[in-house]
């Protein structure tokens, strides 16, 4: 476990990229290793039971390393969000829930339903994927797509069947088996979509080591 006294991995790494900073930003969160790294850009700070990533002044990223499930949440109004949503994606963290404040996303370690695989993408761009198919807002959508509908819980996964989307008053309503859930059309959304009767293999990236971690899948 991380605790405060736990020794901090301290190097040199004026000669990291932004990119690569992030990388090891992400690796050093997902492993419970806080590292103290900066380049001109960007730097680290090791906090107690948590590690935060820093742009100047402003604290782009809070990795917490210890109160399970394991988290980072991700300030998302950064122009070096991107890279580090894509850096979280690829371990397979997605942003499951929104904290108080605007365009803050809080990731946590998810893998789809059986059957399914995940996407993350704005509202807009989910809703674009549903008119795409032929289907229109008035004839609903076939009920192969899953959103994640709200923050996570311990005791049980909130996967709902998305059944229309509807547009009010300049949001828009997903209307899930069992509630609707009101977003703008920037906001990001976690879906999963039904894979076709002959997938192509695809390798889950399961991490049975990892730190107070729960599985979040149906």
């Amino acid at each position: 476990m991380v605790a405060s006294q736990t020794s901090v991995s301290q190097q040199h790494s004026s000669c990291y990229t932004d990119e690569g900073l992030i990388q090891r930003f992400v690796d050093g969160f997902i492993q419970g290793n806080p590292i103290l790294l900066s380049n001109p850009n960007l730097r680290t700070e090791p906090l107690f039971k948590s590690m935060q990533l820093i742009a100047g002044h402003d604290v782009i990223a809070t990795a917490y390393l210890q109160d399970p499930p394991i988290r980072a949440v991700v300030h998302h109004g950064s122009p070096y969000s991107s890279i580090l949503k894509q850096a979280l994606l690829a371990e397979n963290f997605y942003p499951l829930a929104r904290t108080g404040q605007s365009q803050q996303y809080v990731y946590q370690y998810c893998l789809p339903p059986e059957g399914y695989e995940l996407r993350c993408t704005t509202a807009k761009e989910l809703w674009r994927v549903c008119w795409g198919r032929g289907f229109s807002l008035r004839s609903g959508i076939p009920l192969d797509l899953l959103v994640w509908g709200g923050a996570s819980s311990r005791n049980h996964e909130n996967w709902r069947s998305l059944r229309g989307i509807d547009c009010d008053q300049g949001k828009l309503q997903l209307k899930l088996l069992g509630g609707s859930l009101a977003i703008a059309s920037s906001d990001l959304v976690v879906w999963a979509q039904q894979k076709s009767s002959h997938p192509s293999p695809r390798e889950q990236r399961t991490r049975p080591n990892l730190r107070g971690y729960y599985r979040l899948r149906n």
